[in-house]
């Protein structure tokens, strides 16, 4: 290994004029430790600066004099595959590698057929060319590796390569990524071997490393009780109107606060985008300060902004005048020796008066400059020396832009500040990923912020919701319902069969798709076994009847709550069950359906080995969700209806109303695609000589892999179905009359 490396540095010495430094060398060999361990699929988690293309090109050059084969270096956009190959400033791969290495983009195969020995490509490209080329590339180096996590040209091209080896490098790969990596890559590779170093372990290595001159910090925006009331309501899709506004005013209120939220809240009003709502015409007729004002207030005066010159100007951005205007009006309030010495840059500014209040705040005779986007290009203030960002663009480009306004260089190279401000448990902390890298790319420390920040998530969000009707309902779970839509519908199957019946374009659907199958549908009862029917029998769903059902799926997980529901669940912060008395209610007309059949044609045993309830929102009507925390206190009580429920029945056997019963659960294969994992209950029952079979098959959905092997999760499902199993052979008795009060 150690010759490797003396090698390499000998190369890179006589043509790039340096060597590996002490850090590099350390990283280089534990990853060729960790590779001839057997370990065939390792992340490298680094700041930007720090040299990880260097470390790629050692990387390859080992996998180049081992004969590993061909070796493919991955890079997300042709701008870096240009920047790598050959860029003016880096074109590093080239220099030292000269022909033998190769760039490809935009659907050009000619390197891959000129049997270059390393590829510098797309995974777009490298997808497109490496179908023809099967066995050669056992070797990937991904930059920007983070991009692989959920990426899809990424797994379909590895699951094709089947590579001995991928090196991944990256900046940051936050702890919920590794959620997205695809399950069949998992099963391909292993789980990724995370090597983390960040600026403090890089200085603990080599004492000599210079880590860089900006610091970035993160303060939590909170909401007040009423904002949190209203983005609670924006959040479940709650309130009338069109789902994308709802949907784009939770977004306004948790990025931009009070006034741009409600500017855009009467703008859609306007628009009959939305109803009318007292309690956001309450909120917005009020004149307190926002949870985005309150938190830059709370920056100013813990960085003693007014007593520290070093750090003014102080530069604040924000995407939405009417927030802009708000800063502008709270820092006044509470600073107002100094109103004078606040500027607002808008479009609304002349270029030239811009060009005065810039130059102005270069001879610091300007404090705080609050700006739009107009000062995210063209206004350079390097004497600034903190920058607060109260939102996160999207837009990489953006983001460049309002950061380069920071990191520029001045005479003194004074240490210099970057503070994110962000709304706990909404979108905004998901904004947060490529926020880090974009930082981490810049120089900036973000070690500090790079911390566990699951219970900032949206997902949290959901959590918090469902804790707080625990303690209403007192309840040791709670309809999916009542958190999505704020009441409780009832029966689910009836619900459905309202909302097909009161459309009646969605009614005569359904009966001309099923007299194609011979049955004809005359009565309101009819229509609601035949929706029964489909429901379960996935064989009469034709594409009108799917396109309906299409419609409704919409309508159930409109809100951005539904999308959280299903990650809160994959995070193990909640869990849920189906509802016994409901989804038992579905089984019971099953078995009185099957047992009517065998009667009308004196048949002794009869079976339906096509029941299955499957489609993921129908079934989400029927979830009780609950704290993960809470399993235990929900398996015990599902233990005790679960003992109730088969002690009753041992009654009806010891009474003759039936002569045998039986109920048993399994579970079937992990669908990876859509995470969902299918359960039978099993049910056995001979009643009045006719013996009845029906396996019914029910999906659960958002269950991980990990979830999929918890002990707890197996067991509260089996407690879950056999309840369920237990209480449709009951309400089947009670049906047939055969059970008396």
């Amino acid at each position: 290994m150690n010759k490797i490396i003396d090698d390499f540095n000998n190369i890179i010495s006589s043509k790039l004029g340096f060597e590996l430094r002490k850090y590099q060398v350390h990283v280089v060999k534990e990853v060729i430790e960790k590779i001839e361990a057997g370990q065939r699929f390792i992340i490298v988690s680094m700041p930007t600066g720090s040299g990880k293309t260097l470390l790629e090109m050692c990387v390859a050059y080992y996998a180049f004099t081992q004969n590993k084969g061909r070796i493919l270096a991955l890079e997300p956009t042709r701008f870096l595959c240009d920047q790598m190959y050959s860029g003016v400033n880096r074109g590093l791969w080239s220099a030292v590698f000269e022909e033998k290495v190769g760039k490809e983009y935009e659907g050009n195969c000619e390197s891959f057929f000129e049997n270059k020995k390393i590829i510098i490509s797309t995974p777009q490209t490298a997808l497109k060319c490496s179908s023809m080329l099967k066995n050669e590339f056992n070797f990937v180096i991904i930059d920007e590796a983070h991009h692989a996590f959920g990426g899809k040209y990424y797994a379909d091209l590895l699951l094709n390569l089947k590579p001995q080896v991928v090196i991944g490098f990256t900046a940051l790969l936050p702890s919920y990524k590794k959620y997205e990596l695809h399950d069949e890559l998992r099963n391909e590779l292993g789980d990724p071997c995370l090597l983390f170093y960040d600026f403090k372990k890089l200085k603990e290595i080599d004492p000599d490393y210079d880590p860089p001159k900006a610091i970035a910090d993160l303060f939590d925006a909170e909401f007040s009780d009423g904002e949190n009331s209203i983005y609670d309501m924006l959040f479940r899709g709650i309130i009338e109107g069109n789902p994308q506004n709802i949907k784009f005013l939770g977004l306004t209120l948790a990025r931009f606060g009070k006034e741009a939220f409600c500017e855009s809240y009467g703008n859609a009003k306007t628009k009959n985008k939305v109803a009318s709502e007292a309690i956001i015409e309450e909120f917005c007729s009020r004149n307190d300060p926002s949870h985005k004002s309150r938190s830059l207030l709370e920056i100013l005066n813990v960085y003693d902004v007014m007593n520290n010159d070093a750090l003014r100007p102080v530069l604040v951005f924000t995407s939405r005048k009417a927030t802009a205007n708000e800063f502008k009006e709270i820092i006044a309030n509470h600073f107002k020796p100094i109103e004078e010495r606040i500027i607002v840059l808008t479009s609304d500014i002349s270029r030239e008066a811009r060009a005065e209040l810039v130059n102005k705040a270069k001879n610091k005779g300007i404090d705080i400059i609050i700006s739009t986007l107009v000062g995210e290009e063209g206004v350079d203030i390097p004497e600034a020396g903190l920058l607060v960002m109260t939102d996160v663009p999207k837009s990489p480009l953006r983001f460049y832009q309002r950061l380069g306004r920071l990191i520029r260089g001045t005479k003194n190279q004074r240490l210099k500040y970057l503070v994110v401000t962000l709304t706990p448990k909404t979108v905004e902390y998901l904004d947060l990923d490529e926020a880090l890298h974009r930082l981490s790319y810049e120089g900036v420390d973000v070690s500090y912020i790079v911390v566990n920040l699951s219970d900032k998530l949206p997902s949290e969000k959901v959590l918090d919701i469902t804790k707080n009707y625990l303690e209403i309902y007192k309840e040791k779970s709670i309809p999916y319902s009542v958190l999505a839509f704020g009441k409780e519908l009832g029966n689910p199957l009836e619900y459905i069969f309202n909302y097909i019946k009161s459309n009646e374009g969605f009614a005569s659907k359904i009966k001309e798709s099923l007299e194609k199958w011979g049955l004809k549908i005359e009565n309101d009862d009819e229509l609601y076994y035949a929706i029964l029917e489909i429901l379960t029998f996935n064989f009469l769903r034709s594409k009108e009847i799917s396109d309906i059902f299409t419609k409704f799926d919409k309508g159930i997980s409109k809100s951005q709550f539904s999308k959280e529901f299903g990650h809160a669940i994959l995070e193990k912060k909640l869990f849920y069950i189906y509802d016994i008395e409901y989804l038992s209610e579905i089984i019971s007309l099953e078995l009185m359906t099957l047992y009517h059949s065998a009667s009308s044609i004196n048949k002794k045993f009869i079976e339906n080995p096509f029941f299955r309830l499957d489609r993921k929102n129908i079934l989400r009507l029927f979830a009780r969700a609950f704290p993960f925390s809470n399993i235990g206190s929900v398996i015990s009580e599902l233990e005790n209806l679960e003992k109730g429920y088969k002690d009753e029945l041992e009654y009806a056997i010891n009474d003759k109303l039936i002569e045998s019963y039986s109920v048993w659960v399994f579970d079937g294969d992990y669908n990876e695609i859509n995470k969902s994992l299918p359960w039978t209950v099993n049910i056995q029952l001979s009643i009045k000589n006719i013996y009845i079979s029906l396996p019914a098959q029910i999906n659960y959905y958002d269950i991980s892999n990990e979830l999929c092997e918890d002990k707890d999760v197996k067991k509260l499902i089996e407690k879950n179905l056999t309840a369920i199993g237990y209480r449709a052979i009951m309400k089947l008795l009670d049906e047939l009359g055969l059970i008396k009060d």
